[in-house]
């Protein structure tokens, strides 16, 4: 729930929501260092395939009615790498722009975004290249697609 700003009072400036941010990010950065892994219902065999079939159909969709039709970059990245949570990896930007037929640049703006929200975490797989770097969900994160995998495929229960 977001406090209403007063008339008399100037919405906030991008340097303090850049701070917000940044406290976000610590205080997910401090639950992860607790050695807490990310909550995960048993061990998502079911999900893991009714996931599949989503992102199959998403692709099929985008093949039929054209990528331009449906676009929605930032999902389509966080399904690839809850799918590749679940195998144990990450991706590398050029792995996320290859297999979603996305622009790199496209790419590497939406990873920015959500690395900004705490949503993914970097793992470098070369220390000269920015887009050598593994992508991969934060905890926070792979509880939240978690959650929405159960609620779309298992119906809550």
């Amino acid at each position: 729930m977001t406090a209403p700003i007063p008339p008399d009072r100037h919405m906030p400036s991008q340097e303090a929501v850049d701070l917000v941010v940044a406290l976000q990010r610590c205080l997910t950065n401090f639950h992860a260092r607790q050695e807490e892994p990310a909550i995960l219902d048993g061990d998502g065999g079911d999900q893991r395939l009714a996931l599949a079939r989503y992102v199959e159909a998403r692709r099929m969709r985008s093949t039929l009615f054209g990528h331009d039709l449906f676009a929605d970059p930032a999902w389509d990245i966080l399904l690839l790498l809850y799918q590749a949570e679940l195998d144990g990896g990450g991706l590398t930007l050029e792995q996320l722009s290859e297999t979603l037929r996305l622009s790199l640049s496209v790419v590497v703006g939406q990873v920015g975004v959500m690395e900004r929200r705490g949503l993914l975490d970097e793992h470098r797989t070369s220390p000269s290249s920015r887009r050598r770097r593994a992508i991969r969900l934060s905890p926070l994160a792979v509880d939240a697609m978690a959650s929405w995998t159960s609620l779309a495929f298992d119906g809550g229960d």
